[in-house]
Protein backbone atom coordinates (compact mmCIF):
# COMPACT_ATOMS: atom_id res chain seq x y z
CA UNK A 1 0.00 0.00 0.00
CA UNK A 2 1.34 3.27 -0.69
CA UNK A 3 2.91 5.00 2.39
CA UNK A 4 1.19 8.84 1.82
CA UNK A 5 -2.15 6.89 1.86
CA UNK A 6 -1.55 4.46 4.99
CA UNK A 7 -0.28 7.63 7.20
CA UNK A 8 -2.93 9.64 5.72
CA UNK A 9 -5.44 7.41 6.86
CA UNK A 10 -3.59 6.40 10.15
CA UNK A 11 -3.64 10.46 10.95
CA UNK A 12 -7.35 11.36 9.70
CA UNK A 13 -7.74 8.19 12.40
CA UNK A 14 -5.53 9.12 15.68
CA UNK A 15 -6.01 13.08 15.63
CA UNK A 16 -9.77 13.98 14.74
CA UNK A 17 -11.72 13.28 18.45
CA UNK A 18 -8.38 14.50 20.23
CA UNK A 19 -8.05 18.41 19.58
CA UNK A 20 -10.56 21.04 19.53
CA UNK A 21 -12.58 20.21 22.68
CA UNK A 22 -12.92 20.16 26.11
CA UNK A 23 -12.43 17.13 28.44
CA UNK A 24 -15.76 15.10 28.10
CA UNK A 25 -17.80 13.90 30.91
CA UNK A 26 -17.07 10.27 32.47
CA UNK A 27 -13.63 8.57 31.54
CA UNK A 28 -11.96 11.34 29.90
CA UNK A 29 -12.44 14.18 32.33
CA UNK A 30 -11.43 11.64 34.74
CA UNK A 31 -8.22 10.87 32.86
CA UNK A 32 -6.95 14.58 32.33
CA UNK A 33 -8.38 15.35 36.60
CA UNK A 34 -5.77 12.50 37.08
CA UNK A 35 -3.01 13.53 35.39
CA UNK A 36 -4.07 17.17 35.92
CA UNK A 37 -3.60 16.64 39.79
CA UNK A 38 -0.02 15.23 39.24
CA UNK A 39 1.20 18.24 37.25
CA UNK A 40 -0.31 20.34 40.62
CA UNK A 41 0.74 17.90 43.52
CA UNK A 42 -0.77 19.83 46.07
CA UNK A 43 0.20 16.92 48.40
CA UNK A 44 3.44 16.37 47.21
CA UNK A 45 4.55 12.78 46.13
CA UNK A 46 1.07 11.46 47.32
CA UNK A 47 -0.71 12.53 44.49
CA UNK A 48 1.82 10.91 41.70
CA UNK A 49 2.33 7.35 43.97
CA UNK A 50 -1.63 7.90 44.66
CA UNK A 51 -3.90 8.38 41.74
CA UNK A 52 -6.57 10.79 42.33
CA UNK A 53 -8.79 13.98 41.87
CA UNK A 54 -8.27 16.70 43.90
CA UNK A 55 -8.24 14.19 47.20
CA UNK A 56 -10.59 11.89 45.02
CA UNK A 57 -8.71 8.71 45.18
CA UNK A 58 -9.23 6.86 42.05
CA UNK A 59 -7.94 2.89 42.89
CA UNK A 60 -9.29 1.24 39.62
CA UNK A 61 -6.17 1.34 37.45
CA UNK A 62 -2.54 2.70 37.85
CA UNK A 63 -0.84 6.07 37.46
CA UNK A 64 1.34 5.02 34.23
CA UNK A 65 -0.81 7.20 31.68
CA UNK A 66 -1.31 9.71 34.04
CA UNK A 67 2.31 10.41 34.87
CA UNK A 68 2.96 10.65 31.11
CA UNK A 69 0.03 12.99 30.66
CA UNK A 70 1.06 15.05 34.26
CA UNK A 71 5.34 15.76 33.10
CA UNK A 72 4.10 16.85 29.42
CA UNK A 73 2.11 19.40 31.23
CA UNK A 74 4.83 20.20 33.68
CA UNK A 75 7.41 20.08 30.27
CA UNK A 76 4.82 22.53 28.48
CA UNK A 77 3.66 25.54 30.72
CA UNK A 78 3.12 27.42 28.05
CA UNK A 79 0.06 24.91 26.66
CA UNK A 80 -3.52 24.48 28.41
CA UNK A 81 -3.31 21.23 30.11
CA UNK A 82 -6.30 19.36 28.74
CA UNK A 83 -4.83 19.74 25.09
CA UNK A 84 -1.41 18.87 26.65
CA UNK A 85 -2.80 15.37 27.72
CA UNK A 86 -5.04 14.70 24.27
CA UNK A 87 -1.53 15.29 22.21
CA UNK A 88 0.03 12.67 24.75
CA UNK A 89 -2.92 10.58 24.22
CA UNK A 90 -2.21 11.14 20.41
CA UNK A 91 1.19 9.59 21.08
CA UNK A 92 -0.67 6.77 22.35
CA UNK A 93 -2.27 5.88 18.97
CA UNK A 94 0.60 6.14 17.09
CA UNK A 95 3.14 4.49 19.37
CA UNK A 96 0.11 0.93 19.21
CA UNK A 97 -0.21 1.27 15.30
CA UNK A 98 3.42 1.39 14.89
CA UNK A 99 3.78 -1.53 17.37
CA UNK A 100 0.87 -3.43 15.59
CA UNK A 101 2.40 -2.86 12.48
CA UNK A 102 5.97 -3.79 13.24
CA UNK A 103 4.44 -7.12 14.75
CA UNK A 104 3.02 -8.32 11.72
CA UNK A 105 5.60 -7.59 9.68
CA UNK A 106 8.17 -9.42 11.43
CA UNK A 107 5.58 -12.43 11.61
CA UNK A 108 4.43 -11.95 8.50
CA UNK A 109 8.53 -12.87 6.96
CA UNK A 110 8.94 -15.74 8.78
CA UNK A 111 8.99 -19.06 6.23
CA UNK A 112 6.00 -20.52 8.02
CA UNK A 113 3.39 -18.19 6.71
CA UNK A 114 5.14 -17.45 3.00
CA UNK A 115 2.95 -18.88 -0.04
CA UNK A 116 4.16 -21.25 -2.10
CA UNK A 117 6.34 -20.43 -5.06
CA UNK A 118 8.38 -22.64 -6.52
CA UNK A 119 9.21 -20.31 -9.61
CA UNK A 120 9.80 -16.92 -8.06
CA UNK A 121 7.13 -15.13 -9.49
CA UNK A 122 5.85 -14.02 -6.38
CA UNK A 123 6.24 -11.02 -4.23
CA UNK A 124 9.27 -10.91 -1.94
CA UNK A 125 9.76 -11.88 1.70
CA UNK A 126 9.75 -8.24 2.29
CA UNK A 127 6.66 -6.97 0.82
CA UNK A 128 4.00 -9.72 1.27
CA UNK A 129 5.47 -8.89 5.03
CA UNK A 130 4.27 -5.31 4.30
CA UNK A 131 1.35 -5.50 2.49
CA UNK A 132 0.25 -8.24 5.57
CA UNK A 133 1.40 -5.81 8.15
CA UNK A 134 -0.69 -2.75 6.14
CA UNK A 135 -3.41 -5.18 6.45
CA UNK A 136 -3.22 -5.71 10.16
CA UNK A 137 -2.96 -1.56 10.60
CA UNK A 138 -6.49 -1.23 8.41
CA UNK A 139 -8.08 -3.84 10.43
CA UNK A 140 -7.34 -2.22 13.54
CA UNK A 141 -8.19 1.30 12.17
CA UNK A 142 -11.57 -0.69 11.34
CA UNK A 143 -12.30 -2.46 14.26
CA UNK A 144 -15.60 -0.74 15.64
CA UNK A 145 -15.18 -1.18 18.94
CA UNK A 146 -11.75 0.24 19.29
CA UNK A 147 -12.34 3.89 17.45
CA UNK A 148 -14.11 5.60 20.74
CA UNK A 149 -12.89 4.31 23.54
CA UNK A 150 -8.80 4.60 22.02
CA UNK A 151 -9.84 8.65 21.42
CA UNK A 152 -9.95 9.17 25.59
CA UNK A 153 -7.21 10.17 27.82
CA UNK A 154 -8.00 7.12 30.36
CA UNK A 155 -6.21 4.05 31.26
CA UNK A 156 -8.26 2.06 28.80
CA UNK A 157 -6.61 3.55 26.11
CA UNK A 158 -3.54 3.39 27.00
CA UNK A 159 -3.87 -0.14 28.09
CA UNK A 160 -4.35 -1.07 24.36
CA UNK A 161 -0.93 0.79 23.44
CA UNK A 162 1.02 -1.99 26.20
CA UNK A 163 -0.60 -5.04 24.07
CA UNK A 164 0.86 -3.59 20.81
CA UNK A 165 4.34 -3.13 22.78
CA UNK A 166 4.06 -6.57 23.98
CA UNK A 167 3.36 -8.43 20.67
CA UNK A 168 5.95 -6.18 19.00
CA UNK A 169 8.79 -7.44 21.74
CA UNK A 170 6.99 -11.18 21.55
CA UNK A 171 8.02 -10.96 17.86
CA UNK A 172 11.48 -9.83 17.93
CA UNK A 173 12.20 -12.43 20.67
CA UNK A 174 12.40 -14.78 17.78
CA UNK A 175 15.22 -12.86 16.12
CA UNK A 176 16.97 -11.23 19.41
CA UNK A 177 15.30 -12.97 22.38
CA UNK A 178 16.87 -10.65 24.94
CA UNK A 179 16.08 -7.38 23.84
CA UNK A 180 12.92 -8.76 22.31
CA UNK A 181 12.13 -10.67 26.17
CA UNK A 182 12.70 -6.91 27.65
CA UNK A 183 10.46 -5.25 25.60
CA UNK A 184 7.98 -7.92 26.39
CA UNK A 185 8.90 -6.98 30.41
CA UNK A 186 8.40 -3.64 29.64
CA UNK A 187 4.76 -3.80 28.30
CA UNK A 188 3.65 -6.42 31.13
CA UNK A 189 5.63 -3.97 33.90
CA UNK A 190 3.44 -1.47 32.19
CA UNK A 191 0.29 -3.14 32.05
CA UNK A 192 0.39 -3.36 36.15
CA UNK A 193 0.76 0.30 36.27
CA UNK A 194 -1.75 0.72 33.78
CA UNK A 195 -4.41 -1.01 33.75
CA UNK A 196 -3.16 -3.52 36.94
CA UNK A 197 -2.52 -7.64 37.71
CA UNK A 198 -5.28 -9.07 35.39
CA UNK A 199 -3.97 -8.04 31.78
CA UNK A 200 -0.31 -8.56 32.88
CA UNK A 201 -1.27 -11.74 34.11
CA UNK A 202 -3.01 -12.88 30.78
CA UNK A 203 0.24 -11.77 28.79
CA UNK A 204 2.77 -13.82 31.09
CA UNK A 205 -0.03 -16.39 30.68
CA UNK A 206 0.79 -16.05 26.79
CA UNK A 207 4.44 -16.13 26.96
CA UNK A 208 4.60 -19.43 28.78
CA UNK A 209 1.74 -21.07 26.63
CA UNK A 210 4.32 -19.93 23.84
CA UNK A 211 7.29 -21.18 25.05
CA UNK A 212 5.78 -24.57 26.00
CA UNK A 213 3.59 -25.40 22.98
CA UNK A 214 5.41 -23.31 19.71
CA UNK A 215 8.61 -24.86 19.03
CA UNK A 216 10.20 -21.27 18.09
CA UNK A 217 9.52 -19.94 21.25
CA UNK A 218 10.81 -22.89 22.89
CA UNK A 219 14.23 -22.53 21.27
CA UNK A 220 14.84 -18.85 22.65
CA UNK A 221 12.74 -19.77 26.08
CA UNK A 222 15.74 -19.05 28.66
CA UNK A 223 17.00 -15.66 27.20
CA UNK A 224 13.36 -14.46 26.34
CA UNK A 225 12.14 -15.34 29.85
CA UNK A 226 14.92 -14.51 32.15
CA UNK A 227 15.25 -10.54 30.45
CA UNK A 228 11.16 -10.54 30.24
CA UNK A 229 10.93 -11.54 34.31
CA UNK A 230 13.32 -9.31 35.39
CA UNK A 231 12.90 -6.04 33.63
CA UNK A 232 8.52 -6.89 34.27
CA UNK A 233 9.48 -7.05 37.60
CA UNK A 234 12.03 -3.73 37.32
CA UNK A 235 9.20 -1.87 36.08
CA UNK A 236 6.16 -2.99 38.09
CA UNK A 237 7.43 -3.62 41.77
CA UNK A 238 8.93 -0.04 42.88
CA UNK A 239 5.48 2.12 42.90
CA UNK A 240 3.18 -0.86 44.45
CA UNK A 241 6.21 -0.93 47.32
CA UNK A 242 6.97 2.95 47.12
CA UNK A 243 3.07 3.67 47.99
CA UNK A 244 3.97 1.42 51.49
CA UNK A 245 6.51 4.67 52.23
CA UNK A 246 4.01 7.63 52.01
CA UNK A 247 2.20 7.14 55.16
CA UNK A 248 -1.43 6.04 55.65
CA UNK A 249 -2.80 7.21 52.58
CA UNK A 250 -0.86 5.29 50.19
CA UNK A 251 -1.22 2.20 51.97
CA UNK A 252 -4.77 2.34 51.90
CA UNK A 253 -4.69 3.38 48.59
CA UNK A 254 -2.59 0.29 47.47
CA UNK A 255 -5.21 -2.26 49.63
CA UNK A 256 -8.18 -0.38 47.82
CA UNK A 257 -5.84 -1.13 44.71
CA UNK A 258 -5.36 -5.04 45.09
CA UNK A 259 -9.09 -5.38 46.09
CA UNK A 260 -10.18 -4.10 43.25
CA UNK A 261 -7.53 -5.84 41.21
CA UNK A 262 -8.85 -9.33 43.23
CA UNK A 263 -12.56 -8.06 42.15
CA UNK A 264 -11.71 -8.20 38.27
CA UNK A 265 -10.91 -11.83 38.62
CA UNK A 266 -13.87 -12.75 40.61
CA UNK A 267 -16.00 -13.74 37.31
CA UNK A 268 -17.44 -15.01 35.41
CA UNK A 269 -20.85 -14.07 36.26
CA UNK A 270 -24.18 -14.15 34.00
CA UNK A 271 -23.78 -10.67 33.87
CA UNK A 272 -20.42 -10.92 32.18
CA UNK A 273 -21.71 -13.43 29.22
CA UNK A 274 -24.36 -11.35 28.28
CA UNK A 275 -22.45 -8.93 27.80
CA UNK A 276 -19.89 -11.18 25.86
CA UNK A 277 -23.32 -11.97 23.60
CA UNK A 278 -24.97 -8.88 23.20
CA UNK A 279 -21.33 -7.08 22.10
CA UNK A 280 -18.78 -8.99 20.81
CA UNK A 281 -20.47 -9.29 17.37
CA UNK A 282 -19.92 -5.63 16.39
CA UNK A 283 -17.49 -4.86 18.57
CA UNK A 284 -14.86 -7.06 16.98
CA UNK A 285 -16.33 -6.27 13.04
CA UNK A 286 -14.53 -6.95 10.90
CA UNK A 287 -11.74 -8.25 12.64
CA UNK A 288 -13.75 -11.52 14.10
CA UNK A 289 -14.98 -12.97 10.54
CA UNK A 290 -11.49 -12.65 9.13
CA UNK A 291 -9.49 -14.26 12.32
CA UNK A 292 -12.20 -17.25 12.69
CA UNK A 293 -11.56 -17.25 8.87
CA UNK A 294 -7.61 -16.94 9.51
CA UNK A 295 -8.07 -19.91 12.48
CA UNK A 296 -9.72 -22.14 10.32
CA UNK A 297 -7.56 -22.33 7.07
CA UNK A 298 -4.23 -22.21 9.52
CA UNK A 299 -5.72 -24.74 11.49
CA UNK A 300 -3.34 -27.48 11.11
CA UNK A 301 -0.29 -25.19 11.40
CA UNK A 302 -1.86 -23.17 14.34
CA UNK A 303 1.42 -23.53 16.31
CA UNK A 304 3.72 -21.52 13.64
CA UNK A 305 4.69 -18.33 15.52
CA UNK A 306 3.12 -16.41 13.65
CA UNK A 307 -0.22 -18.10 14.09
CA UNK A 308 0.42 -18.70 17.82
CA UNK A 309 1.36 -15.39 19.22
CA UNK A 310 -2.06 -13.47 18.03
CA UNK A 311 -4.48 -16.74 18.73
CA UNK A 312 -2.68 -17.33 22.01
CA UNK A 313 -2.13 -13.62 23.34
CA UNK A 314 -6.02 -12.89 22.38
CA UNK A 315 -7.13 -16.21 24.07
CA UNK A 316 -5.51 -15.03 27.66
CA UNK A 317 -7.10 -11.78 27.11
CA UNK A 318 -10.30 -13.22 26.56
CA UNK A 319 -10.07 -15.31 29.31
CA UNK A 320 -9.24 -12.13 31.86
CA UNK A 321 -11.99 -10.08 30.59
CA UNK A 322 -14.55 -13.35 31.16
CA UNK A 323 -13.06 -13.49 34.80
CA UNK A 324 -14.20 -9.65 35.62
CA UNK A 325 -18.05 -10.12 37.40
CA UNK A 326 -19.40 -7.67 35.07
CA UNK A 327 -18.50 -7.28 30.97
CA UNK A 328 -17.25 -3.85 29.77
CA UNK A 329 -15.67 -2.50 26.96
CA UNK A 330 -12.27 -1.89 28.80
CA UNK A 331 -11.87 -5.69 29.30
CA UNK A 332 -12.37 -6.23 25.43
CA UNK A 333 -10.45 -3.55 23.84
CA UNK A 334 -6.99 -4.77 24.74
CA UNK A 335 -8.22 -8.26 22.51
CA UNK A 336 -8.05 -5.94 19.25
CA UNK A 337 -4.36 -5.88 18.59
CA UNK A 338 -3.85 -9.64 18.30
CA UNK A 339 -6.90 -10.28 16.68
CA UNK A 340 -6.33 -7.58 13.67
CA UNK A 341 -3.08 -9.46 13.61
CA UNK A 342 -4.36 -12.68 13.26
CA UNK A 343 -7.32 -11.44 10.66
CA UNK A 344 -4.11 -9.83 8.29
CA UNK A 345 -2.60 -13.31 8.40
CA UNK A 346 -5.68 -14.85 7.29
CA UNK A 347 -6.21 -12.54 4.37
CA UNK A 348 -3.73 -13.95 1.98
CA UNK A 349 -6.34 -16.91 1.81
CA UNK A 350 -9.65 -15.54 2.21
CA UNK A 351 -12.68 -16.68 -0.27
CA UNK A 352 -13.97 -14.22 -2.32
CA UNK A 353 -17.81 -14.36 -0.77
CA UNK A 354 -16.24 -13.46 2.58
CA UNK A 355 -14.43 -10.30 0.75
CA UNK A 356 -17.53 -9.21 -0.69
CA UNK A 357 -19.85 -9.41 2.48
CA UNK A 358 -17.40 -7.27 4.11
CA UNK A 359 -17.10 -4.61 1.22
CA UNK A 360 -20.53 -5.38 0.72
CA UNK A 361 -21.23 -4.38 4.72
CA UNK A 362 -18.39 -1.50 4.53
CA UNK A 363 -20.17 0.69 1.75
CA UNK A 364 -23.28 0.30 2.50
CA UNK A 365 -23.22 0.72 6.46
CA UNK A 366 -20.43 3.78 5.74
CA UNK A 367 -22.33 5.53 2.70
CA UNK A 368 -25.38 5.54 5.02
CA UNK A 369 -23.92 6.92 7.95
CA UNK A 370 -21.87 9.48 6.07
CA UNK A 371 -25.35 10.64 4.45
CA UNK A 372 -27.18 10.38 7.58
CA UNK A 373 -24.70 12.83 9.40
CA UNK A 374 -24.90 15.35 5.91
CA UNK A 375 -28.42 15.66 6.46
CA UNK A 376 -29.19 15.87 10.18
CA UNK A 377 -26.17 18.48 9.73
CA UNK A 378 -27.89 20.02 6.96
CA UNK A 379 -31.00 19.64 8.90
CA UNK A 380 -29.59 21.40 12.26
CA UNK A 381 -28.43 24.29 10.17
CA UNK A 382 -31.42 25.24 8.03
CA UNK A 383 -34.15 23.65 10.27
CA UNK A 384 -35.58 21.68 7.55
CA UNK A 385 -36.43 18.57 7.03
CA UNK A 386 -38.11 19.75 10.31
CA UNK A 387 -38.20 16.60 12.20
CA UNK A 388 -34.78 15.71 11.79
CA UNK A 389 -33.95 19.12 12.85
CA UNK A 390 -35.85 18.70 15.94
CA UNK A 391 -34.31 15.20 16.76
CA UNK A 392 -31.07 16.72 16.60
CA UNK A 393 -32.40 20.01 18.91
CA UNK A 394 -33.81 17.56 21.39
CA UNK A 395 -29.99 16.34 22.31
CA UNK A 396 -28.78 19.53 22.09
CA UNK A 397 -31.02 21.70 23.80
CA UNK A 398 -29.94 25.75 24.13
CA UNK A 399 -26.91 25.32 21.42
CA UNK A 400 -27.02 27.61 18.36
CA UNK A 401 -26.16 26.14 15.01
CA UNK A 402 -22.63 27.66 13.95
CA UNK A 403 -20.59 27.05 10.67
CA UNK A 404 -17.51 26.71 10.09
CA UNK A 405 -15.94 26.76 6.64
CA UNK A 406 -12.99 25.01 7.74
CA UNK A 407 -14.66 22.25 9.09
CA UNK A 408 -17.47 22.23 6.23
CA UNK A 409 -14.00 21.77 3.75
CA UNK A 410 -12.43 19.02 5.40
CA UNK A 411 -15.86 17.24 5.83
CA UNK A 412 -16.86 17.37 2.19
CA UNK A 413 -13.25 16.29 1.00
CA UNK A 414 -13.40 13.27 3.20
CA UNK A 415 -16.52 12.31 1.88
CA UNK A 416 -15.22 12.93 -1.18
CA UNK A 417 -12.29 10.76 -1.08
CA UNK A 418 -14.35 8.11 0.28
CA UNK A 419 -16.73 8.20 -2.85
CA UNK A 420 -13.03 7.49 -4.76
CA UNK A 421 -12.08 4.93 -2.44
CA UNK A 422 -15.62 3.23 -3.75
CA UNK A 423 -15.52 3.71 -7.17
CA UNK A 424 -11.76 2.55 -7.06
CA UNK A 425 -12.64 -0.80 -5.34
CA UNK A 426 -15.44 -1.50 -7.47
CA UNK A 427 -14.44 -0.75 -10.70
CA UNK A 428 -10.74 -1.62 -10.66
CA UNK A 429 -11.28 -4.82 -8.43
CA UNK A 430 -7.42 -4.54 -7.14
CA UNK A 431 -5.66 -7.52 -6.34
CA UNK A 432 -3.72 -6.21 -3.81
CA UNK A 433 -3.71 -7.84 -0.42
CA UNK A 434 -5.32 -5.31 1.82
CA UNK A 435 -8.23 -4.63 -0.74
CA UNK A 436 -10.93 -6.34 1.25
CA UNK A 437 -10.26 -4.06 4.35
CA UNK A 438 -9.05 -0.82 2.89
CA UNK A 439 -13.13 -0.05 2.76
CA UNK A 440 -13.80 -0.80 6.27
CA UNK A 441 -10.89 1.24 6.99
CA UNK A 442 -11.33 4.14 5.36
CA UNK A 443 -15.71 3.84 6.06
CA UNK A 444 -14.60 4.02 9.95
CA UNK A 445 -12.13 6.84 8.73
CA UNK A 446 -14.78 9.07 6.91
CA UNK A 447 -17.69 8.52 9.75
CA UNK A 448 -15.57 9.34 12.66
CA UNK A 449 -13.78 12.54 10.62
CA UNK A 450 -17.58 14.13 9.80
CA UNK A 451 -17.98 13.54 13.36
CA UNK A 452 -15.17 15.25 14.40
CA UNK A 453 -15.61 18.04 11.92
CA UNK A 454 -18.89 19.00 11.42
CA UNK A 455 -20.57 17.40 14.60
CA UNK A 456 -17.66 19.04 16.79
CA UNK A 457 -19.07 21.69 18.54
CA UNK A 458 -22.16 19.81 19.20
CA UNK A 459 -20.64 17.22 20.72
CA UNK A 460 -18.51 19.13 23.06
CA UNK A 461 -21.78 21.38 24.02
CA UNK A 462 -23.20 18.09 24.66
CA UNK A 463 -20.36 16.32 26.53
CA UNK A 464 -18.53 19.18 28.55
CA UNK A 465 -18.84 20.97 32.05
CA UNK A 466 -17.48 24.29 31.19
CA UNK A 467 -20.22 26.78 30.95
CA UNK A 468 -21.73 25.44 34.16
CA UNK A 469 -18.45 25.14 36.14
CA UNK A 470 -17.57 29.17 35.00
CA UNK A 471 -20.67 29.88 36.69
CA UNK A 472 -19.94 28.45 39.22
CA UNK A 473 -16.45 29.91 39.06
CA UNK A 474 -18.09 33.59 38.98
CA UNK A 475 -20.00 32.89 42.27
CA UNK A 476 -16.91 31.78 44.11
CA UNK A 477 -14.70 34.17 42.57
CA UNK A 478 -11.37 33.57 43.81
CA UNK A 479 -9.57 30.25 43.71
CA UNK A 480 -7.96 30.68 46.76
CA UNK A 481 -11.46 30.32 48.76
CA UNK A 482 -12.16 26.99 49.94
CA UNK A 483 -14.89 24.62 48.67
CA UNK A 484 -16.30 21.58 49.78
CA UNK A 485 -18.11 19.00 47.70
CA UNK A 486 -20.75 16.63 47.91
CA UNK A 487 -21.85 13.85 45.42
CA UNK A 488 -19.23 15.17 42.97
CA UNK A 489 -17.91 12.23 40.70
CA UNK A 490 -14.13 12.54 39.78
CA UNK A 491 -15.28 14.04 36.03
CA UNK A 492 -17.12 17.12 37.63
CA UNK A 493 -14.26 16.89 40.33
CA UNK A 494 -12.06 17.48 37.53
CA UNK A 495 -13.72 20.04 35.53
CA UNK A 496 -15.21 22.17 37.97
CA UNK A 497 -11.98 22.90 39.69
CA UNK A 498 -10.21 23.60 35.77
CA UNK A 499 -13.02 25.60 34.35
CA UNK A 500 -14.20 27.08 37.02
CA UNK A 501 -11.13 27.58 39.13
CA UNK A 502 -12.36 26.03 42.47
CA UNK A 503 -10.05 25.40 44.91
CA UNK A 504 -11.93 21.98 45.49
CA UNK A 505 -10.76 20.72 49.66
CA UNK A 506 -13.08 18.29 51.27
CA UNK A 507 -10.36 17.53 54.09
CA UNK A 508 -10.98 21.15 55.59
CA UNK A 509 -13.81 21.08 57.65
CA UNK A 510 -14.41 25.22 57.79
CA UNK A 511 -14.76 25.94 54.21
CA UNK A 512 -17.10 28.73 53.33
CA UNK A 513 -18.39 27.38 50.18
CA UNK A 514 -20.12 23.50 49.76
CA UNK A 515 -20.72 22.28 45.53
CA UNK A 516 -23.26 20.17 46.09
CA UNK A 517 -24.15 17.48 43.09
CA UNK A 518 -27.59 16.21 42.89
CA UNK A 519 -29.80 14.19 40.64
CA UNK A 520 -33.34 15.21 40.19
CA UNK A 521 -34.50 11.42 41.25
CA UNK A 522 -32.01 11.29 44.59
CA UNK A 523 -31.22 15.03 45.89
CA UNK A 524 -28.62 15.45 48.50
CA UNK A 525 -29.35 16.63 52.19
CA UNK A 526 -26.40 18.57 53.70
CA UNK A 527 -26.07 18.37 57.03
CA UNK A 528 -27.35 21.98 59.12
CA UNK A 529 -28.73 23.48 56.17
CA UNK A 530 -30.59 25.94 56.33
CA UNK A 531 -29.28 26.79 59.23
CA UNK A 532 -25.49 26.72 58.53
CA UNK A 533 -25.69 27.23 54.92
CA UNK A 534 -27.40 29.34 52.47
CA UNK A 535 -28.24 28.81 48.85
CA UNK A 536 -26.06 30.86 46.88
CA UNK A 537 -26.13 29.26 43.04
CA UNK A 538 -27.92 26.66 41.27
CA UNK A 539 -26.98 25.84 37.75
CA UNK A 540 -27.06 22.47 35.11
CA UNK A 541 -26.26 21.89 31.75
CA UNK A 542 -29.23 21.91 29.47
CA UNK A 543 -28.66 18.92 27.87
CA UNK A 544 -29.40 16.99 31.56
CA UNK A 545 -31.95 17.68 33.01
CA UNK A 546 -31.41 15.04 35.71
CA UNK A 547 -28.37 16.75 36.82
CA UNK A 548 -27.87 19.60 38.95
CA UNK A 549 -25.50 21.79 40.91
CA UNK A 550 -25.71 23.89 43.91
CA UNK A 551 -23.08 26.38 45.34
CA UNK A 552 -24.32 26.82 49.30
CA UNK A 553 -22.26 29.21 51.37
CA UNK A 554 -22.19 29.22 55.42
CA UNK A 555 -23.98 31.35 56.57
CA UNK A 556 -21.75 33.11 59.57
CA UNK A 557 -19.13 34.54 56.39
Amino acid sequence: MPRWLLLLLCGLYAVPGLIGRDPWRFADAAGFGVAWTMSLAPNGLVDWLAPNVLGEPLTEGGPMSAWLGALAIRMLPFLRPDLVVRWVAIAWVALMLLCVWSATWLMARRPGVQPADPFGASASTTDFGRAVADSALLITLATFGLLARLHETTIEAAQVVWIGVFLFGCARALESPRSGGAIAGIAIGLSVLTRGLPVAGALVLAVVVLVWKVGAFRLVARPLLLSMAAIALAVALPWPLALGYIGAKGLSWREAWLDWNALMVSGPTLATGRYALENLIWFFWPAWPIAGWAIWRWRERSLEPALALPLITALMLLVAAMLAPVGSEAGLLPIVPPLAMLAALGLPTIRRGLTSLIDWFAVMTFTLIGLALWLYWIAFQTGWPAPMAYSVQRLLVGFAPVIDPLEVLLGAAATVAWLTLVVWRVSRKPRALWRSVVLSAGGVVLGWFLLMTLWLPGGNYRSTYRDVAQQAGVVVSSRHRCVKTLGLDAAQRATFAYFGKLNLNDERPDCEWLLVADRTDRPLSVDGEPNSWRPAWRGQRPVDRRERFRLLRRVDR
